[in-house]
């Protein structure tokens, strides 16, 4: 099949675009900067299945009121070492980056720390979050959970949430090491995107509502998604849902979905861990032996087939530089729904 066309938007407008119609549903700008940012970072670095595809189902639960335009974040509880954060329903990037930059000002002072963010709504991108904390100088572990997408193992209804886990390490360099990845064999947003391009989806990623298993992504949203690698992703799905949800008062599985179904609120957490380098020894040795790693692992004599060896985050720094410079490709499909959503609230698309 192929590739579906596309329009390509300058960068520094396409924020703008994005902040401009969060300001025209209600939000503050300071709140609407900070969401279109997360939006604008998944774009930029090729995750288009968290980028501006989201806009809509966002500005909808700003005009259903599911999410708060004028928030009052609050930490509800805290220690030396951890803190509990209400978010007040706010978008959940606002709520995740009050929890990232608190977890970061602890850490520095304790050592370690785990921010809970509760009552908040979807973060988006869990990678940015940890990427933010890596680039105070600590590692940063984040973890969310969302409503269910995904079967059990030996099961077949929607219970788990696609459950992200993002973990960077700062490397001695400019950009810091970035794992993020879903728990599922795909993420949901692979599905919505091969619906819209009339596209099948691999085999073995998930079961239609017949509990079959499908390659058509009409019957996989319908369905349930796949855990990776059975019983790895499967066991990781449901210990990071519970550290995300009930570690922090929030709800997980049928409960979280009978609350975003009845009454209207993504009552789900996040959690956002900040470890210094300072708390078990010098924090430049630290930086010196993750830089000699790195290197040996890029020098590793290559398999068959390779050309070379990437470090987990690399390719999305690249192709952040590039889109900075070159633009941003929207499928024309999302660019029309997001142009058509602008004009609702009177706002000017970009060109």
């Amino acid at each position: 099949m192929s590739e579906p066309s596309r329009h390509v938007v300058a960068a520094g407008p396409l924020r703008e675009f994005m902040k401009s119609m969060y300001t025209a549903a209600g939000c503050e700008d300071e709140s609407a900067g900070l969401a279109a940012g997360v939006l604008w970072e998944a774009e930029l670095r090729g995750y288009a299945t968290h980028g501006l595809i989201r806009l809509p189902n966002m500005i909808h639960r700003i005009q259903s009121e599911m999410i708060n335009t004028r928030p009052r974040i609050r930490i509800a509880r805290e220690q030396e070492g951890s803190a509990l954060v209400d978010a007040d329903r706010a978008l959940g990037p606002v709520g995740a980056l009050y929890g990232a930059e608190l977890a970061i000002r602890k850490a520095k002072r304790a050592g370690c720390c785990a921010v809970g963010v509760w009552n908040g709504n979807h973060i988006c991108m869990a990678g940015y979050y940890a990427e933010r904390i890596a680039r105070a100088g600590c590692v940063g572990i984040v973890t969310t959970v969302t409503a269910p997408l995904a079967h059990v193992l030996g099961g077949m209804e929607r219970l788990l949430g696609t459950n992200p886990l993002a973990i960077a390490v700062p490397s001695g360099g400019e950009n810091p090491i970035l794992v993020d990845f879903a728990t599922t064999a795909i993420s949901f947003g692979t599905v919505l995107k091969s619906r819209a391009r009339g596209e099948r989806i691999p085999e073995g990623v998930a079961l239609g509502p017949d509990g079959q298993p499908t390659t058509d992504p009409s019957e996989a949203a319908r369905g349930a998604l796949t855990p990776f690698a059975e019983h790895k992703g499967f066991g990781l799905s449901l210990v990071l849902g519970l550290l995300a949800g009930p570690l922090l008062g929030a709800k997980v599985g049928k409960d979280l979905a009978r609350s975003i179904a009845e009454k209207n609120h993504y009552d789900k957490g996040d959690l956002l861990i900040a470890i210094d380098p300072s708390s078990f020894g010098d924090p430049a040795a630290f930086g010196e032996a993750v830089a000699a790693h790195l290197l040996e692992v890029k020098s590793s004599p290559l398999a068959p087939g390779y050309s070379g060896i990437r470090i987990p985050g690399e390719r999305s720094f690249r192709e952040r530089e590039r889109r900075l410079r070159e633009g941003v490709p929207i499928e024309e499909a999302v660019w029309r729904d997001a142009v058509s959503l602008a004009g609702e609230l009177g706002v000017q698309a970009p060109a």
